[in-house]
């Protein structure tokens, strides 16, 4: 029987929580889940790998938001890009969360995509 008082490390995905990140950093792992603002830790921390895994996330997340927005104004299927937006809004706050506690938890769909986004 494992011991409650020891968090569960992850599998492959990550998950697990690591150490804070630096203070550095810190800056850089928020703005990585603000929409568009994902963009600056994305082409300039380079430095950083955990800050790169989170600008990826959070610049797909971003996207899926625009994606979920455009499919709101349609009158027949609005009801569902509303509630996407809304899981946008969720997964940035907990992306948010997340990234500053040190885990590289890999968000359902966003984390998908920016598989694709990897330079």
């Amino acid at each position: 029987m494992a011991d409650p008082t020891t968090p569960a490390t992850g599998g492959g995905d990550g998950g697990a929580a690591g150490p804070p990140p630096p203070q550095d950093d810190r800056l850089m792992l928020i703005l990585c889940y603000l929409g568009l603002l994902a963009l600056v830790p994305y082409l300039f921390a380079r430095h950083s790998e955990a800050v790169r895994f989170h600008a990826r996330q959070g610049l797909a997340l971003g996207l899926l938001g625009v994606l979920c927005a455009a499919v709101a104004v349609i009158p027949s299927v609005g009801f569902f890009g509303a509630l996407g937006i809304a899981g946008c809004v969720v997964g940035s706050i907990l992306g948010i969360v997340k990234s500053l506690a040190g885990e590289r938890w890999r968000l359902p769909v966003a984390a998908d995509v920016a598989d694709r986004l990897a330079l």
